[in-house]
């Protein structure tokens, strides 16, 4: 059979009719739930690759929200877990704080953090006996360093260390003598940006390659950075097919204040049989404990369709008149 110009056309444009319909299928009815795993091993035994680690799963929040971005820290016998708490209703999330104690809840999880925008990604720092969180703040267009006043709950403000940059997931690690700050500028285009410092409080300098590198599935920071057997690996989310599809442990090869190179060291992928088989998309050290998140699409229903359209209308509003105002 001959395909004539105009077939090639029409499947063209029903190749492209299907992509679009699927996308709006996709965001309208795939409800995303996210939750917290721990598993009761070191970080660095996911270098390993092919190893089997057992999942213990946090019982899940109310159906209008969810956990992600988990990051911790062990103190006086209680594991307290930072973490993004989501909320459908106001489109926004902020930061919580939940303690567990001989693997179980010690207390309900209690607001850490709270901003007027968007917040998530609590990323801790230990350093001078100070404990330090950065807290994905892209809608304030900046990197901002918190130290806990009282740990957990209580936070100040101590420093801008990127001004004017809608940071994601901003990562700092200590490598080689200087501090490192790693982040994504932007959700649709992951790319890597680094900066570098001699002090966690700065000046920040940026590298001369920025962005360092350009992939979509292996760029945008994952959670901790960790050493095994004298090697850096650095997470990395894989959003080459979806958004936080699963997790790329990088080996860095090279790491200076004018050059970067790293490559692919083994995949994290979500347990296809456990109860969140969709994506993977944070992985932090807790001391020997390793917290992850995990993902489940849900169907969501015509009132939680028309619920998100709501939503959606409502952010658009906002957004325009903030731009009118400005």
């Amino acid at each position: 059979m001959t395909i004539t110009v105009a077939d090639q056309g029409l499947l063209v444009t029903m190749r492209a009719t299907k992509h679009f319909t699927d996308s709006v299928r996709r965001d309208l009815y795939a409800h995303e739930t996210w939750n917290i795993g721990l598993v009761y091993e070191p970080i660095s035994t996911f270098a390993e690759g092919e190893a089997t680690h057992t999942i213990h799963w946090l019982s899940p929040p109310s159906n209008d929200r969810y956990y992600a971005d988990p990051f911790g820290l062990e103190r006086n016998g209680s594991l307290y877990i930072l973490c993004e708490e989501f909320d459908y209703r106001s489109n926004k999330g902020r930061i919580i704080s939940i303690e567990m104690k001989q693997k179980k809840y010690e207390s309900t999880p209690r607001v850490a953090m709270e901003f007027p925008f968007h917040t998530s990604y609590p990323y801790l720092i230990e350093s001078r006996g100070e404990i330090y969180c950065i807290p994905e703040t892209a809608r304030a267009m900046e990197i901002a360093l918190y130290r806990s006043v009282d740990f957990p709950c209580r936070w100040e403000k101590v420093s801008t260390l990127v001004p004017r940059f809608p940071a994601r997931d901003a990562t700092v690690f200590e490598h080689n003598g200087l501090w490192w700050l790693t982040c994504s500028g932007s959700p649709t285009t992951p790319d890597l940006y680094a900066w570098y410092s001699s002090d966690l409080l700065g000046p920040w300098v940026p590298h001369p390659s920025n962005p360092v590198k350009k992939d979509p599935s292996s760029s945008r920071p994952a959670g901790t950075p960790f050493v095994c057997d004298g090697i850096l690996y650095r997470p990395a989310q894989d959003c080459s097919r979806t958004y936080g599809g699963r997790i790329i442990l990088n080996r860095v090869r090279v790491l200076t204040t004018d050059a970067f190179k790293e490559d692919s060291a083994t995949v994290i992928e979500p347990n296809v049989s456990g109860p969140y088989p969709h994506g993977l998309h944070t992985i932090s050290a807790a001391g020997d404990v390793t917290l992850i998140d995990g993902k489940r699409n849900e169907f969501i229903g015509f009132k939680g369709i028309m619920a998100r359209l709501m939503i959606g209308i409502r952010d658009h509003v906002r957004e325009q008149t903030a731009q009118a105002e400005t």
